[in-house]
């Protein structure tokens, strides 16, 4: 199994546990999960409705969720058009002259 930040800090709270990322522009940012396992927002989506996959470290507040297909897509949706916004401008880095 994936220990997660336990393998940094060595400290059992953290067995398991991942950096939560931003979910803005979260279309453009796959594959997602930790592991890049999820292709899609659709698979993401499919994933928390399941409850997961059987896993010895999967929290026990990751339960199966009562979606419909509708709320499925109704999901999707709100995540690839509700959460975009402009990057915002970074200037292109240069060496000190």
């Amino acid at each position: 199994p994936d220990l997660g930040r336990f393998v940094v800090t060595g400290e059992e709270k953290d067995r398991g546990a991942f950096k939560t990322p931003t979910i803005r522009n979260v279309s453009m940012t796959g594959p997602f999960m930790h592991d890049g396992s999820q292709q899609s927002l659709e698979e993401v989506v499919e994933w928390y409705a399941k409850g997961g996959h059987p896993n010895p470290q999967l929290s026990e507040n990751v339960k199966k969720l009562d979606l419909t297909e509708q709320d499925k897509k109704d999901l999707v949706a709100f995540m690839a058009e509700g959460l975009k916004s402009e990057f915002p401008k970074v200037e292109e880095a240069r060496l000190p002259q």
